[in-house]
Parts: C-alpha cells; sequence; structure tokens
C-alpha cells in the first residue's frame, strides 16, 4: 500500500495544473496561445513574465510538497520521495481532469530533484544553464538534466527500485520534450544568448 500511497499523493499534487488555473484568471486560452502548452514557459509567453514566474514556482513547490507529504507518512520506504515526487511529475504532464493533457514537467521535475538532493539541485541548476548557454537552445535543459539526474541520484542511491523510478522519470522528461527538438531544427525556438541581449537593451 506505501507504493500506492505514495503514487496517489505525488499525482495528485502533480497534477494540480497553475498554469490552467491562472489561465482562467486572466481569461486566456493557453492550449490555443503561444506554445499551446500548459506549463510555466507558455505562461510567460501568453501572460508575461510575472506569471510565468508565478507558476514555475508553483509547480516546483508542488513537487517538493509531494515528497514532503509521502516521506512523512512513510519515513522507513526509502523510495517514497523519488517515487512521489516522479509522479508529481507524472500528473504535472498527464493530469486526469485535463484529458491527460499538461504541462512538459521540467519545473515539477526541479522541484523534485530540489526536495530529493538540494546540493544535486545546485550542482544540475548549474551545469543546466551552462549547457543552455553554449547550446544557445533551450531545449539542451531538460535533456542534461535527465541525463544528469540517474547517474548522479542513483550513485548515492543504488537501491534497484530507486534506479528504476529515476530512468523512468528522466525519460518521461526527455520523451515530453521531443517536440521542442523538432521546432529547434525547423528554426522556430528562439536563441538564448539573443533572447538574453534583447533583455539587456530593455
Amino acid at each position: 500500500m506505501r507504493y500506492l500511497w505514495c503514487i496517489l499523493i505525488g499525482y495528485l499534487f502533480g497534477s494540480v495544473s497553475f498554469a490552467t488555473i491562472f489561465s482562467k484568471i486572466k481569461k486566456v486560452n493557453l492550449k490555443e496561445n503561444g506554445t499551446k502548452n500548459l506549463g510555466a514557459t507558455n505562461t510567460m509567453l501568453v501572460m508575461g513574465k510575472k506569471y510565468g514566474v508565478i507558476v514555475m514556482l508553483l509547480d516546483v513547490l508542488k513537487a517538493v510538497l509531494a515528497i514532503i507529504v509521502s516521506r512523512a507518512l512513510f519515513p522507513q520506504f526509502s523510495a517514497a520521495g523519488i517515487l512521489s515526487g516522479s509522479s508529481a511529475v507524472l500528473g504535472h504532464i498527464c493530469p486526469f481532469y485535463l484529458k491527460f493533457k499538461g504541462g512538459k514537467g521540467l519545473a515539477c521535475f526541479a522541484g523534485m530533484i530540489l526536495a530529493l538532493d538540494p546540493v544535486l539541485f545546485v550542482f544540475m541548476l548549474i551545469l543546466c544553464v551552462g549547457a543552455m548557454i553554449i547550446a544557445n537552445h533551450s531545449v539542451i535543459v531538460p535533456y542534461t538534466a535527465a541525463v544528469v539526474f540517474p547517474v548522479f541520484y542513483c550513485a548515492r542511491n543504488p537501491e534497484p527500485e530507486i534506479i528504476i523510478i529515476a530512468v523512468l522519470v528522466s525519460l518521461l522528461l526527455a520523451i515530453r520534450h521531443i517536440p521542442d527538438i523538432f521546432r529547434v531544427k525547423s528554426g522556430g525556438d528562439s536563441k538564448i544568448r539573443d533572447y538574453f541581449k534583447e533583455q539587456f537593451k530593455k
């Protein structure tokens, strides 16, 4: 039952779509504007930086809370944190009440790492930002995270079930961002360094 409860707790926390909540408040249909995605990035593109940052922080927070609750309920269950955190990412990507069409899960994935291992979170944040600047495209971030997280986290937590869950949630993140790769190839993705230059000029 502890597996089921951790999955349920994580999924329900993750399925709360703050992008949807704010879109209804502002009466903006995110599914028909911008990247047509119910996540922080599209919220920022369509509704502005303020709402984008708020949604991003809340998406991070829901994964953190899911892990805190699961660990509190099952303190002797070593996989409680990563199981509930991964389920939160799944809930964010596939919320049942939105026909399983949610966000792409990156902020929620970040929240999971933050709650599981704050030191690893800081390391990965620096690594991902550096990779993004070098590659000049934001799509490199989820793929860097999807590769680095299971390697480093599982090196410190080599239990078989933790390794399986870490690999699966990382694959889920990578698969969900495949459309971004095609957007880059088609020239539809803005270059990061150009974006920063424009922001500094303002």
